[in-house]
């Protein structure tokens, strides 16, 4: 880890992966502010996290709301004058094991407020105040394996996921040349309360277990760095690699039958001159 914060803020904090990461930050003496829509569950965790001496301040905040959204950067920045980390993590499951047209459509679009909106609302409001500041900053977009795997069943959490790749990837461009690193952090099965009990939909799950404390360990070290592909789950590699070979099969185009019609190919044309 190239980066010693001082501050975090963490989405989706009340469980999960957002729980480890602030526990992690908070041991290591990190200010952490805590948010999620849960706020029973939040404020209690940071309760929790504040009586072994961290310093941890709890926000309810539903982040699909703009306006709760840019009043979580005032407070963060109003806390601690800067902020150093921004795990943009907030995340929901949604429904699984349907085909894509079973899916109401209202929960399609839950799906993607939280996974993808929400996310774009965060770092909308946060970027450019980390760019103000001109300190060094770090960026982590918690998506998933499922931005690479698509399996049966999955389309609403697989597509919001891949929109969130895609946003983390132009994050990367935009910033390129300022101190704001950007990671897009890619779990695979994570032993969570949201998948616990959970059946994986067919070609959807991975063959490994990581905790959400392996994560947060993960994305520690990361901080500073340019280590933008954040993968947890030792069965990674072995996944892309199934599935860039599948693109790679459709690369290349077959050589055309005998019978197809070719295009001509272009005539020489000559311009008469007068003398």
């Amino acid at each position: 880890m190239q980066l010693r914060p001082r501050t975090a803020v963490v989405t989706g904090a009340a469980s999960g992966i957002g729980l480890a990461l602030s526990a992690r930050f908070a041991r290591a003496g990190v200010g952490v502010v805590m948010t999620d829509v849960e706020g029973d569950g939040v404020h209690r965790r940071a309760a929790e996290l504040a009586a072994q001496g961290g310093e941890i301040t709890a926000v309810t905040a539903d982040l699909t709301d703009p306006d709760a959204v840019e009043r979580l950067a005032d407070m963060a920045f109003d806390r601690f004058g800067d902020v150093d980390v921004v795990c943009n993590n907030a995340g929901v499951l949604g429904p699984v094991g349907q085909p894509l047209w079973t899916v109401p459509l209202e929960e399609m679009r839950r799906v993607f407020d939280v996974n993808h909106w929400a996310h774009v609302l965060v770092a909308r409001a946060f970027v450019p105040r980390l760019i103000d500041s001109g300190r060094p900053a770090h960026l982590i977009h918690t998506a998933s394996m499922s931005a690479f795997v698509v399996g049966a069943g999955s389309a609403a959490y697989a597509a919001s996921k891949h929109a969130d790749l895609a946003v983390a990837r132009s994050l990367r461009a935009d910033l390129q040349g300022t101190p704001v690193r950007v990671s897009v952090l890619c779990p695979g099965r994570v032993d969570t309360p949201m998948v616990q009990g959970l059946q994986a939909p067919r070609g959807a799950g991975g063959d490994t277990t990581v905790s959400a404390e392996e994560v947060a360990g993960l994305v520690w070290e990361a901080l500073g760095t340019d280590r933008f592909y954040l993968f947890s789950n030792s069965d990674a590699a072995l996944r892309l690699r199934d599935q860039f070979d599948d693109v790679r099969r459709h690369v290349s185009l077959p050589p055309p039958s005998p019978e197809e019609e070719l295009w001509p190919a272009p005539k020489a044309t000559t311009v008469a001159t007068k003398h």
